[in-house]
């Protein structure tokens, strides 16, 4: 009976150590240093993003990875990452620079060299206030404030070499009518997608480079800011309802949502990347 349980016991530990081996990726780990090597890896990744449209396209053409991780938040990626449950993050370089400056524990080894542009989305009639955001964004090329602001979250310039502003910009005026609320720049963002828009630690405050954005676009303006946070497979649809003025969220300037939306001009310049622990 005595020998019953030893073998009985030997059995289960040896059923918990390989679960837990498989839940952490222990022993599993592919080095990865392009998305070549994404053929049998574990990678995660932020669901409805360039990303996912990028691997998925790697999929059809014959790509057979181990495992996509797909969350809906992109922090959630990095805890994968972290735990060794993936083998790397398939990310926006802009992401990937909040996680990599100044960190000892993640590695950016790979950046496509062809940059994917960003602009400020806004519904189809509000065309009006389109132009004053475009020009909004001019006067903070034209006189550094969106390159202290890049520089402060992303450690170097992405905004350089999008516009060339030579002359003051004129803002044209717009009026409440032009507004989701009088008197307000209201933003559609997804905060949880640092260095874009984030909380501080204490979760009562969005921070990032978008929300600079938008906070510095509605001086220019004369209005006050506010954000409402949303999740991302549903931010264009919020818009389209009229829940807030414009989406400063990171958005691909792409031919589908400029044939539904209006896109400004880029204001910042991404590229997709892979991130590795170190």
């Amino acid at each position: 009976m005595k020998k019953a349980k030893r073998i009985l016991l030997t059995l289960l530990c040896a059923v918990l150590t390989a679960s837990l081996l498989a839940g952490c990726g222990a022993g599993q780990s592919k080095k990865v240093k392009s998305p070549a090597d994404f053929e049998g890896a574990s990678i995660a990744l932020q669901t409805d993003t360039t990303a996912s449209d990028s691997i998925d396209e790697m999929i059809a053409n014959g790509l057979k990875p181990k495992n996509v991780y797909r969350y809906e938040k992109v922090t959630a990626c990095f805890d994968d990452l972290l735990l060794g449950r993936a083998d790397a993050v398939y990310v926006d370089s802009v992401v990937s620079a909040y996680y990599t400056m100044g960190n000892d524990q993640y590695d950016r080894i790979w950046m496509n060299d062809e940059p994917e542009p960003m602009g400020i989305c806004l519904r189809k009639e509000s065309a009006g206030l389109a132009a004053a955001v475009e020009a909004a964004v001019d006067t903070l090329y034209y006189n550094g404030t969106m390159k202290a602001i890049a520089t402060k979250h992303f450690g170097e310039d992405l905004s350089a070499n999008l516009r060339e502003v030579t002359e003051v910009p004129v803002i044209p005026p717009i009026s409440d009518a032009d507004l989701v609320a009088a008197g307000l720049l209201t933003v559609g963002a997804e905060v949880g997608y640092p260095p874009m828009e984030y909380t501080t630690e204490d979760g009562l405050t969005y921070v990032g480079f978008d929300i600079d954005v938008g906070k510095a676009i509605a001086d220019l303006l004369g209005l006050r800011h506010t954000v409402v946070n949303t999740s991302w497979d549903g931010i264009f649809a919020g818009l389209e309802k009229k829940q807030y003025d414009c989406i400063i969220s990171a958005v691909s300037i792409t031919p589908a949502r400029q044939e539904k939306y209006i896109l400004t001009e880029p204001y910042v310049a991404n590229a997709l990347c892979i991130v590795v622990k170190k």
